[in-house]
């Protein structure tokens, strides 16, 4: 796998887990109902999608990376200092919200970045960018529904 490529890969899988991380602990701080069944449903598919893309990488003859242990350490405890002690949908949908923003902001630059990745690889940016756009309407869409 040339280096463009490999870089856009692990980029992209290393930030589907994130997102694969960050819903499962938001979902813990919503009400019980259709958004937090909307967080758990984005969760598995950030999963999925981010086993494809390892597994891409690992046919290409790269090794996959983690998001970090220290990275997934910080936004499990900012997740959990940022809604200690409540369960308020309305504040966690807005921080998935944003935090699906930036996502796609930074996917996006990312592509700009590594411009010269394989086309294969450009197409798992694409579909993370519109797993999150998906996210966003899903979710206001159940948020909306309450």
């Amino acid at each position: 796998m040339d280096g463009q490529s490999y870089k856009l890969a692990t980029k992209c899988s290393k930030g589907v887990k994130m997102g694969a991380t960050a819903l499962s602990n938001m979902a813990h701080f919503c009400e019980e109902g259709e958004v937090k069944d909307v967080m758990e449903d984005y969760c598995s598919k950030h999963t999925e999608l981010a086993k494809e893309i390892d597994g891409a990488i690992r046919a290409q003859g790269g090794l996959p990376k983690d998001a970090g242990k220290i990275a997934s350490w910080f936004a499990v405890k900012g997740i959990e200092f940022k809604f200690s002690g409540k369960h308020d949908t309305s504040a966690v949908v807005r921080s998935a919200l944003s935090s699906a923003d930036k996502a796609i902001a930074t996917l996006e630059m990312d592509a700009r970045t590594y411009s010269l990745a394989k086309p294969d690889i450009c197409r798992y940016v694409s579909r993370t960018i519109e797993l999150e756009r998906d996210f966003k309407d899903k979710i206001n869409e159940a948020y909306n529904k309450q």
